[in-house]
């Protein structure tokens, strides 16, 4: 989904863009299939790899990432947005990244001894929380600085509050992986 994001704020022509919208939608809604199942699977596995709570803020903590992709790229859509700033493209690369770390980090937990490498890398995804910050604070200040239509105003800025809670979810997944680490 995140890299569909990258693609969406990256993609010149307007109407190249609405099948990908769709394309982050129906990713999402399989996601939530997922985490259902997931949820339903805790209820009848007698003994799990991980602690149970763990799986289960593990799985909600990826579902509330794929939430807020969805979020962002849907107002994107609905508000018709015809030119992506540079601080979107930013904060969406940034959740490409982020992502891509959490993948990794997921893939990590299968692996025994490797909790320096879960820390690392939960380090590096709240890095990214951190560098968003910075983006979304500046991007913002410029919006009421610089933008005259109230209208623009607000469409960007309620997309980049999304784009910057989809970075704080991830943050929140880091925390959840470096808590299983820490704890297994």
């Amino acid at each position: 989904m995140a890299s569909l994001l990258v693609t969406v704020v990256n993609t010149t022509e307007a109407n190249e863009r609405e099948p990908i919208f769709k394309h982050i939608d129906k990713l999402e809604s399989n996601g939530d299939d997922i985490t259902h199942k997931i949820y339903l699977a805790l209820d009848k596995v007698i003994f799990t790899p991980l602690n149970r709570n763990a799986i289960h803020v593990l799985a909600s903590s990826i579902d509330d990432v794929a939430d807020t992709i969805q979020e962002a790229s849907g107002r994107m859509y609905l508000y018709n947005i015809d030119e992506f700033s540079t601080a979107i493209k930013q904060i969406a690369s940034l959740i490409l990244e982020a992502g891509m770390e959490i993948e990794k980090t997921v893939n990590l937990l299968k692996t025994p001894k490797s909790r320096d490498l879960i820390i690392e890398s939960c380090r590096q995804i709240k890095q990214y929380e951190h560098q968003s910050d910075q983006i979304y604070y500046h991007a913002v200040a410029e919006l009421f600085a610089d933008e005259k239509d109230a209208i623009n105003l607000i469409k960007y800025r309620e997309i980049l509050a999304s784009l910057e809670n989809s970075v704080n979810r991830c943050k929140n997944t880091a925390e959840a992986l470096e808590s299983i680490s820490l704890n297994n």
